[in-house]
């Protein structure tokens, strides 16, 4: 039987299962849109919103405190948009100042003016709520110092004038600004310094569409179990053919299809985002590393399994583990170290390598995938004699 004539069956079969084909097209659209969004974000930088409950004095002066900032920059809006921006991933963080907040600073109370709202994924949370303390306190340390001392000085029979308050408050102003307030600066926790590079419109298309490609492998897996049948199996048998050549070149329609989404994304991510068209060759050897390896989950998860239902039951459970741990979604926290060192054995974690060593990371992606898919034959193969022996 000529494999070649084996393959082009199974891409056809493939092309007229469009139940399985809509998955791919979502991958492209999300991870195209996504990519707009990191663009979206690159240059708006870190966009924190500010919903003003208070009209009065203070509210003002802190919300012109805030656009000082060169860390962040600040946009006022309604609640509703800013909840609805932080659901989308569209702001860094949302500060809400209470109604209360310019009668508790008047009086020196600070307790429960504001509240904070971070987005989940936001890399940086200290480098927004540091400067909404800072401004606060400043806030409240000048309004509590000039009532301090209006009330010191009138308990011992001396003036508080508005000139002498006047003084005061420009000398406040002098010691903030003479560097008495705290300086954020980020650094990474395991001391490198921050890596942008797979944060970028492109890497972050990539990054969404390997992950989608996780469920769509997995959801069109039924061609593993139809392997296992026994009418398929004499039928190979009768044909001289090599099980494992079987299964190897059933693989390839799956990541045929996989790669041409990966060129139709990458295409139309440079378009959209004017990303360099580059970096579809950049990484297409890591992006086909990580596919193979994803072949070999697949390959391995379905022969434990029996029937198409548990395929599409066990693939949202798949695709959200490939991508929290392998960093593809999240980056993974510092003190993480156990789940660092497990994800080591994911094709995914390689991925995300490639977008800083492209070269370096290669010869670990080969490995985990050749170790993947070698798992995935015999258990394909084990799952076939245990059937004979039935």
């Amino acid at each position: 039987m000529r494999l070649d004539y084996m393959l082009k069956s199974r891409l056809k079969g493939s092309f007229r299962e469009p139940f399985s084909l809509v998955f791919i097209v979502l991958a492209i659209i999300i991870s195209v849109a996504a990519a707009v969004l990191a663009q979206e974000k690159t240059q708006t930088g870190l966009l924190v919103a500010v919903i003003s409950e208070d009209k009065g004095e203070f509210a003002q002066k802190l919300t012109e405190y805030l656009t000082e900032y060169d860390s962040f920059s600040i946009r006022e809006m309604s609640y509703d948009d800013a909840l609805r921006l932080l659901r989308q991933d569209r702001l860094e963080a949302a500060v809400i100042i209470r109604s209360n907040f310019s009668e508790k600073v008047a009086k020196g109370e600070f307790k429960n003016t504001l509240e904070l709202l971070t987005s989940p994924s936001s890399q940086a949370p200290a480098t927004i709520s540091e400067p909404v303390i800072n401004s606060v306190m400043m806030l409240w340390m000048e309004e509590l110092s000039t009532i301090t001392t209006r009330d010191y000085l009138l308990a011992h029979g001396k003036t508080y004038e508005a000139a002498d308050e006047a003084e005061q408050r420009a000398d406040i102003k002098k010691l903030w600004e003479s560097g008495s307030m705290v300086k954020i600066v980020r650094t990474d926790i395991d001391g490198s310094p921050q890596d942008s590079a797979s944060s970028g419109p492109y890497e972050t298309c990539v990054k969404w569409y390997g992950v989608m490609c996780m469920f769509y492998l997995v959801v069109g897996a039924s061609w593993v179990l139809d392997i296992n049948k026994k009418t398929l199996r004499v039928r190979i048998r009768q044909m001289g053919v090599s099980r494992w050549k079987v299964i190897v070149v059933n693989s390839l329609a799956p990541l045929v299809i996989c790669i041409s989404g990966y060129f139709i994304a990458g295409c139309a991510c440079a378009v959209v985002t004017g990303a360099d068209p580059c970096k579809l060759a950049v990484y297409f050897i890591p992006m086909s590393l990580y596919l193979f390896g994803l072949l070999g989950v697949t390959l391995f998860t379905a022969s434990l399994l029996r029937n198409v239902l548990s395929l599409m039951f066990i693939a949202p459970i798949l695709t959200f583990l490939n991508g929290v741990l392998s960093g593809l979604l999240i980056e993974m926290p510092g003190w993480a170290y156990v789940l660092k060192w497990i994800s080591g054995a994911l094709p995914g974690r390689w991925l995300c390598a490639a977008f800083s060593a492209p070269l370096g990371s290669l010869p670990w992606a080969l490995l985990c995938g050749l170790l993947w898919m070698g798992l995935g034959i015999a258990a394909s193969l084990l799952r076939t004699k245990g059937r004979q022996t039935e």
